[in-house]
């Protein structure tokens, strides 16, 4: 597996984005309360860019013991990034699409050492 410098942690502040290309594929990295992501910047729904697309948590819908819809509310643990083509989310940790899980997108190793940020490809 290769690594790539894709730049240091100052560069990267909460919710900024970065696209690198590697070995042909285009990569969005970001960094989200203080963790560093990397993940394919196409698409698998239609090929938009992903890494355009806005940072959510994930919306959960709120059922009580009866099984009754109360409403929704956003979860504090699971953050997706949503594509801004057509809506598709993925969630950040994985790259899997909660609504197609065979949409998914390619997630790539991150690590920092020292204060620079490298991605293994």
């Amino acid at each position: 597996m290769a690594e790539y410098l894709v730049g240091t942690v100052a560069e990267f502040t909460d919710e900024d984005r970065k696209l690198v290309t590697v070995g042909g594929d285009e990569i969005v990295v970001f960094r989200h309360e203080g963790e560093m992501f990397a993940l394919s910047n196409t698409c698998g729904h239609m090929g938009g860019p992903v890494g355009e697309g806005m940072l959510i948590n994930r919306v959960e819908g709120v059922v009580d013991s009866g099984g009754r819809y109360l409403g929704d509310r956003f979860s504090t643990d699971t953050t997706h990034l949503v594509c801004p083509w057509h809506g598709m989310e993925y969630d950040i940790r994985t790259g899997v699409s909660p609504a197609h899980p065979k949409a998914r997108l390619r997630k790539y190793a991150t690590e920092v050492r020292g204060e620079e940020v490298y991605v293994h490809v």
